[in-house]
């Protein structure tokens, strides 16, 4: 990860401003003093790199707890107001390797977007070469002796060669780029083992093709390596798809608020302010095509409002004066000024954005125990790895690096596995509160009934 610019540490900073606090955090309702906080961790890729994120949340003075969540690449955390601020747990992250930034970030998905786009054309070059890596090494598959001379042979080895090379400069950029910050922060993550054996294949099949008639020239491991490293690269697009769809349904809804709105001073002129600076007693006015921004009661004017998303309603329902309005639902029709009558975590819109942002964040015990055991299931992997290797190096030095290797790479699945199982109790916890399959971003429902 590119060290951060100084730009991006001043808008850390700007979230110290307390009244900057509603905008990602509540007031915790169990400690007083407290809030809690639901933010982004962009760069996880497993279970381990969440731990590395959790250990470092809780190494910063003031937080009493962090929960951080690899399939949904969120966390809670729960901070003192009197001991730390947002930017210096904030910044622990960042120290740790990965970057936190607000859920209700304007800009998440442009990211997520543009990660998704750089995932496929990594996954496009290394299907494309992988086909034509796999086309030259054909012949030695089915060649009987003799069949292939030297020269013919050493020419596909060359072919593979230069074929590998955008696979191993282009897209596997970013397992090398994990693994390096692993070094560099003295932590370990899925993608440091199938780094590391992607390198050594990549070594040792070089070595071979340069030197035919050295200790690594018996066989070359190109088609092999440019395979693997297309179906992972395919099951991290995927698993990048699948990831963008759960998000939306919660950032559609706590984006769904409008940035301001027009609020009466007492000379009766109105003035734009954001939303979180409204208090209860506010006279604000709201547009036809705006959300409202608070729970209040009309004081003039007639509509058709929208409350689809929060109470399951298809169809508009007229709203005139006296009438509740809700916070998150649109104005379709008229301009309507609106008394303010609950706003921030009291308001019921507040109630499902919390409870969705539980879901997303909240492990069963079974995915808490996978987390626990990540790191130390991958350092156990890279010894088993070092200790495959020295046992058949004095053998044969070309077979013990493939049999580390081996090892190294296959670290992918149970990872995988442990992935999938978060994502899974997610999804099952997703549903509890939606009532609506993963990825609906219509009809949260069933929450606003609990609420």
């Amino acid at each position: 990860m590119a060290p951060p610019s100084a730009e991006a540490l001043a808008d850390t900073h700007l979230l110290d401003d307390e009244q900057e606090w509603s905008a990602f955090s509540r007031p915790n309702a169990s400690q007083s003093g407290c809030w809690e906080s639901n933010v982004l961790i962009e760069g996880m890729h497993c279970a381990a790199c969440a731990l590395t994120v959790e250990d470092a949340l809780k190494s910063v003075r003031g937080v009493l707890s962090a929960e951080v969540s690899a399939g949904s690449q969120r966390a809670r955390i729960v901070w003192s107001a009197q001991s730390v601020v947002p930017s210096r747990w904030m910044q622990a992250v960042r120290d740790s390797g990965y970057r936190a930034v607000p859920a209700n970030d304007a800009f998440a998905r442009e990211r997520r977007k543009l990660e998704s786009r750089k995932a496929l054309w990594r996954m496009m070059v290394a299907g494309l070469c992988m086909m034509q890596v796999m086309m030259y090494a054909y012949p030695a598959y089915v060649a009987q002796p003799g069949d292939l001379s030297a020269e013919m042979e050493q020419l596909l080895r060359w072919a593979s060669w230069v074929l590998t090379l955008p696979v191993i400069f282009f897209s596997c950029g970013p397992f090398f780029g994990n693994a390096w910050r692993d070094v560099l922060h003295r932590q370990v993550s899925m993608d440091l083992p199938v780094a590391l054996g992607m390198l050594i294949t990549f070594v040792v099949s070089t070595a071979g093709t340069f030197d035919p008639t050295g200790i690594f020239g018996r066989e070359v491991y190109f088609d092999s390596l440019t395979m693997f490293v297309f179906f992972l690269l395919a099951g991290r697009w995927f698993e990048l798809r699948l990831r963008d769809r759960t998000a939306g349904a919660l950032e559609a809804l706590m984006n769904r608020l409008p940035d301001s709105v027009a609020r009466q001073k007492s000379d009766g002129q109105f003035e734009r302010v954001p939303v979180r600076r409204l208090q209860p007693g506010d006279l604000i006015r709201v547009l036809p095509g705006e959300a409202f921004p608070a729970d209040g009661a009309v004081l003039q004017g007639q509509t058709s409002v929208d409350e689809s998303l929060l109470t399951g309603e298809s169809r508009p329902v007229a709203r005139s004066v006296g009438d509740e309005v809700i916070s998150g639902s649109h104005n379709l029709s008229a301009m309507l000024s609106v008394r303010v009558d609950r706003v921030g975590n009291e308001t019921r819109f507040a109630q499902i954005v919390s409870l969705m942002e539980s879901a997303s964040t909240t492990k069963p015990h079974l995915a808490r125990l996978a987390d626990t055991i990540a790191k130390p299931f991958l350092i156990g992997v890279l010894i088993a790895a070092a200790l495959a290797c020295a046992y058949w190096w004095n053998t044969d030095p070309e077979r013990a690096l493939m049999v580390a290797v081996s090892v190294l790479v296959v670290i992918h699945t149970p990872q995988l596995d442990i992935l999938l199982l978060e994502r899974a109790s997610g999804a099952g916890l997703w549903q509890s509160v939606t009532g609506s399959r993963e990825g609906d971003e219509t009809q949260p429902a069933t929450a606003l009934r609990e609420v």
